[in-house]
């Protein structure tokens, strides 16, 4: 019998003995047995195998601090600490480590560690990246058990965004840009769920207004985004303004996700039944179908935790995603008006 038969034997007998105790777990190792059956380059498996390393090791980072909210920080590497983007940016970080966030960044020098410095070492995440002529961890998060490294961006792009309640994007080149674009094409396509993401530059700067105001401005005249897609962005120049807008994201709204072809806003609070009505009202052209219910229980394999939340179902148009933040910050208003 081969290593390959021997594995395959073990896997059939663990689901057996229901030690590998759901669909997800049966599915992670099935795919694995297919992959090593599969006759691919050495270099290919060593591609996956890595990857797989380098989430496990991020999930057990992030793991021991679900309970807190988190605010991932881009921004430049190479900005001084005298400049004034980089005071900007510390005076963020330590504003949001006073309003109860967690600051994620790069882990890298420049506005990576102005955030880092401003929230203080425990309150920071470090996810670095490997590079052949990259420097190292910032000091901040340099050895913390908050910090790893990636080989790959694509894994590390997926913890900045996966355990992120909110992105502030401040002044940076090509890797700013970059992580800025695919986190706005993520929330416009609905593969995020909706958070506020904002753009902070530092008083008088005006960094990010020529891309507001030329390339999203031609963007929206050429029919190449919707209206509500401005609306994924918030910009500012004061740090103590950008906290306060992600504070009031999470008012009354606590999280999102998908059951089959519907959506599920969890809530803090329950709406009143005008406030609901008001939301339907206002938001019914965006339906797919039916209205804005709220719902309790629903669905029954909802997590646990999230029990005793009551929630909005909804059957969104599937090119309206970018209208949620917009809905979201209306239900935490029409909230705080009862």
């Amino acid at each position: 019998m081969s290593d390959l038969q021997v594995l395959q034997a073990q896997f059939l007998q663990l689901c057996e003995e229901n030690k590998v105790d759901s669909a997800s777990k049966q599915r992670l190792l099935r795919e694995t047995l297919n992959l090593l059956a599969d006759d691919i380059p050495e270099a290919d498996v060593k591609m996956v195998g890595k990857t797989l390393a380098e989430i496990r090791l991020g999930l057990d980072v992030f793991k021991p601090y679900q309970a807190w909210r988190k605010v991932s920080v881009f921004g430049s590497a190479r900005t001084k600490p005298d400049h004034p983007q980089y005071v900007q940016t510390k005076a963020c970080g330590k504003a949001l480590k006073e309003a109860g966030f967690m600051v994620i960044t790069g882990g890298g020098p420049g506005m990576m560690q102005a955030a880092n410095e401003g929230a203080g070492r425990e309150a920071s995440f470090g996810v670095g990246i490997n590079l052949p002529m990259e420097q190292e961890l910032n000091p901040v998060v340099h050895e913390s058990p908050r910090s790893f490294e990636c080989q790959y961006f694509f894994t590390r792009k997926l913890f900045f965004l996966k355990e992120s309640d909110a992105v502030i994007l401040t002044p940076g080149g090509f890797g700013t840009f970059d992580e800025g674009f695919e986190l706005l094409t993520l929330l416009q396509t609905g593969r995020n769920p909706p958070i506020p993401v904002i753009m902070l530059e530092a008083p008088g700067d005006d960094f990010w207004g020529p891309f507001l105001k030329s390339w999203m401005r031609r963007l929206l005249n050429d029919g190449l985004i919707s209206p509500e897609d401005t609306g994924l962005l918030f910009h500012t120049d004061n740090a103590d303004t950008a906290v306060q807008y992600i504070h009031d994201y999470y008012v009354n709204y606590h999280s999102f996700r998908y059951v089959g072809n519907q959506i599920l806003l969890r809530l803090n609070n329950a709406l009143s039944e005008h406030a609901l009505a008001r939301l339907n009202a206002e938001f019914s052209d965006v339906l797919h179908k039916g209205e804005i219910e709220q719902v309790k229980n629903w669905p029954e394999n909802d997590d646990v935790c999230f029990a005793h939340y009551p929630r909005l179902r909804m059957r969104l148009q599937h090119h309206r995603m970018s209208v949620l933040p917009d809905m979201i910050r209306r239900m935490n208003a029409l909230y705080l008006q009862d």
